[in-house]
């Protein structure tokens, strides 16, 4: 049974954002929130998905109050 696709071995294809032309291999696709955008990028033009776009994705429980708080007794007032 033959691959109904070939190799990429000698595939050339053009950078979706600067428009030169690489190889295939190395081109590698752009990520934006964690998502695929299926677009196609050089070493010089490929960012990696910034960590500020995942804002929000992920709950963060950081509680502030503390519940039955006491006065600090340890500090005697000198009049």
């Amino acid at each position: 049974m033959s691959n109904k696709y070939t190799t990429n071995k000698n595939a050339i294809a053009d950078c979706d954002v600067c428009g030169f032309q690489f190889k295939l291999r190395e081109l590698k696709d752009l990520y934006v929130r964690q998502t695929n955008t299926h677009v196609k990028a050089c070493k010089e033009c490929w960012n990696p998905d910034q960590p500020q776009n995942m804002q929000g994705m992920y709950p963060v429980e950081d509680p502030q109050a503390v519940r039955d708080p006491r006065p600090d007794q340890s500090f005697n007032e000198i009049i």
